[in-house]
């Protein structure tokens, strides 16, 4: 590191990565374990390590049967309003994407079907027949 190690770096640094110096970045780590031995560090340190020893002790509880049961029934109930509402998004999207490919074949002119006494070498490139060369 560059720049010596502060005191208000060392807290700043305490608080965020506990009173263990080997969780503490490693290009700081040695400035801190030198700094670590003053009294004003150590107790920053000494702070730290209580907050660590109290964070280690909380637990979160298993949530109860019942709970879980709740939980696990609540996702189900909705389920089938939510396909339904998929499957209509769905169908008004292709009716809206239907309507507009209609729209913009009105626009430019439409397109001419082939007629029941066309023959069959007529395509949309023109009108082939086995005579022409």
């Amino acid at each position: 590191m560059s720049e010596a190690l502060t005191l208000a770096r060392f807290a700043e640094l305490a608080e965020a990565y506990g009173g263990d110096l080997t969780r503490w970045p490693a290009d700081v780590r040695d400035a801190a374990q030198r700094m670590a031995l003053e009294p004003e560090a150590s107790a920053v340190l000494a702070e730290a390590s209580a907050l660590d020893a109290q964070l280690d002790l909380w637990t979160v509880p298993a949530p109860s049967p019942r709970l879980r049961q709740a939980v696990a029934g609540s996702w189900q109930a909705p389920l089938g309003r939510r396909v339904r509402l998929w499957w209509s998004a769905l169908g008004l999207g292709a009716a809206l994407a239907g309507a507009g490919a209609g729209l913009a074949l009105a626009s430019l002119g439409g397109v001419a079907l082939p007629s029941a006494s066309s023959s069959f070498e007529a395509t949309a490139f023109g009108d082939f027949s086995p005579g022409e060369g």
